[in-house]
């Protein structure tokens, strides 16, 4: 099996799992509430747009919203598309779809008078580092949904920093281009109804 994380959780669950010491089920119990702490790169100007965002966002709610909490729901709606679809070449075609796009330029290049063709160019930027915070439950969770698309796609290599990483480019470039609106009036929706 291979390695979904940096946390590589799965291994360290099912350990706890095969224990059969009172210690080992404890710390398996404990586990379950934990907070787990992973890194993920982002292009800077994604990074400033973002923050951006989220000053946004905590002006008009009038509650913290940081960088974390928004990776947090994109990667929580991300599990609820999982739930919601199970179908392993879906979520496949899902994150191909999202790697295809991510870190490119869209360029309308003229091919005549009248056609126009969108070519999609390599933007190579530098990268921010950011460290998310999430509960562990949710970590295994996408650990275990990255395992169960490897029987479909061997060795597609896709983590969890991954995941969130292609989430939180696509969602900040869609917010760049207009194409997000809603998501603000979302997001104070769900900040309004945890008050």
């Amino acid at each position: 099996m291979g390695k979904y994380s940096q946390a590589n959780l799965i291994d360290e669950e099912l350990s706890l799992i095969r224990s059969n010491n009172f210690i080992g089920k404890m710390i398996h119990k404990m586990n379950k509430t934990s907070v787990i702490l992973l890194s993920i790169h982002v292009p800077l100007n994604s990074y400033l747009r973002a923050e951006i965002f989220c000053e946004d966002i905590q002006d008009l709610s009038e509650m913290p919203f940081s960088q974390n909490d928004l990776m947090k729901l994109l990667y929580e709606d991300f599990l609820y598309f999982a739930k919601k679809n199970p179908d392993p070449k879906k979520m496949f075609k899902m994150l191909t779809t999202l790697e295809r796009e991510s870190g490119k330029d869209a360029v309308l290049e003229k091919q005549t008078d009248s056609i126009f063709k969108l070519i999609h160019k390599d933007q190579h930027q530098e990268l921010e580092i950011l460290d998310i915070r999430m509960r562990r439950k949710y970590a295994l969770r996408g650990e275990v949904l990255l395992a169960d698309l490897e029987e479909h796609h061997p060795n597609h290599g896709y983590t969890i920093e991954r995941v969130i990483e292609l989430l939180y480019m696509d969602f900040i470039d869609k917010l760049r281009k207009g194409d997000n609106t809603e998501a603000m009036n979302t997001i104070l929706r769900i900040l309004d109804s945890e008050d």
